[in-house]
């Protein structure tokens, strides 16, 4: 079926308007593990999910330190294919500090084809109205173990800090540069570990993509500045422009 066939629009609503709806999500079957993550220290409600591979999405992506909201389901598109009419659902919305956003199917990799014409028809239609699309796969999330080390940076996250403790980390951080410092070396300071992985967790120190959850990794408090959808995107192992 070729992809110029389909039209894709807005749900009553006007595409010039840029105005999303979202749907009620919907209960799968029980091997779908339907269920919610509450990142608390990150944002200001659950995210739902209609997947194993969902989940894992949602955590890697909670991992990158450009991400400030994620959104499941936050509106449907209507394709129409030859009179007939197709909707669709994007998984997630993700907004970046600097206030873009990106719009994200994730997807198992052995799927893609199936739904070839139907995710190029979405991605043609956001990218006329000026929004990004993204279709994580398995490959891309569990790819060099990203979705069990943001799991475990997760945990961390979840850790109660004391502002005196969070302060000292920063100061810390501070004195050390922007090249910044190993854990190990915050340690010896005598600053608790499980503190400082919790700080990265919440986005207030950073490390690179490749992190790991490791006394020798190095962190910084100096914050990525450049192209928020390139770095997010790079943080799953996709080459930037």
């Amino acid at each position: 079926m070729r992809a110029d066939y389909f039209v894709a629009c807005w749900v009553n609503s006007s595409p010039q308007a840029g105005v999303f709806m979202t749907r009620k999500v919907v209960t799968r079957a029980p091997h779908r593990e339907v269920g919610i993550v509450n990142a608390g220290w990150l944002l200001d409600h659950p995210v739902q999910h209609e997947s194993h591979l969902e989940r894992r999405f949602i955590i890697a992506a909670l991992s990158c330190q450009v991400v400030c909201d994620i959104q499941h389901q936050p509106f449907t598109l209507q394709l129409s294919e030859a009179g007939a009419t197709k909707k669709y659902t994007p998984d997630f919305l993700i907004t970046f500090r600097d206030s873009t956003s990106l719009v994200v199917e994730v997807k198992p990799q052995a799927y893609l084809k199936r739904h070839e014409v139907r995710l190029r028809a979405a991605e043609q239609m956001l990218q006329s109205q000026g929004q990004r699309f993204f279709v994580a796969t398995d490959t891309l999330i569990d790819g060099k173990d990203l979705s069990a080390r943001a799991m475990l940076l997760m945990r961390y996250g979840r850790m109660h800090c004391t502002d005196v403790q969070v302060q000292e980390t920063l100061s810390a951080l501070r004195r050390a540069g922007h090249n910044g410092v190993s854990v190990q070396q915050l340690i010896k300071q005598g600053l608790p570990e499980d503190m400082v992985w919790s700080l990265v967790a919440r986005h207030l120190c950073h490390v690179p993509s490749d992190f790991l959850v490791d006394p020798t990794q190095a962190i910084t408090i100096t914050p990525y500045t450049g192209d928020c959808h390139d770095y997010f995107q790079s943080w799953f192992g996709v080459a930037q422009r």
